[in-house]
C-alpha cells in the first residue's frame, strides 16, 4: 500500500515571461505547470546542498577526449 501525499496549495504570481517558459516546459515534456514547479524545486534543493557540500554545480558535457567540460556553472536563486 502506497503512502499518501499530502500537498499544500498555493498561489504564485508570475511575470509573463517566467509564466511563458514555464508553458513552454509543460508542453515539451507532456505534464501539468505544477509537476515542472515541484521538479524545479527539486532540483533547487538538491543544486543547493550541493553547494553547501562544496560541490559545483553547474551545465557540463563530455568532450572528443571523454573528458568533462564545464559549460556553465551556476550560482544565485538560492545557491551559495
Amino acid at each position: 500500500m502506497s503512502e499518501k501525499v499530502v500537498r499544500t496549495r498555493m498561489t504564485l504570481d508570475l511575470s509573463q515571461k517566467l509564466n511563458e517558459h514555464l508553458e513552454r516546459l509543460a508542453s515539451e515534456q507532456g505534464v501539468s505547470k505544477a509537476e515542472v514547479l515541484r521538479d524545479a524545486i527539486d532540483l533547487l534543493v538538491r543544486a543547493n546542498r550541493a553547494a553547501n557540500d562544496g560541490l559545483v554545480v553547474g551545465a557540463f558535457k563530455i568532450d572528443d577526449e571523454n573528458k568533462v567540460v564545464v559549460q556553465r556553472e551556476f550560482s544565485g536563486a538560492g545557491l551559495p
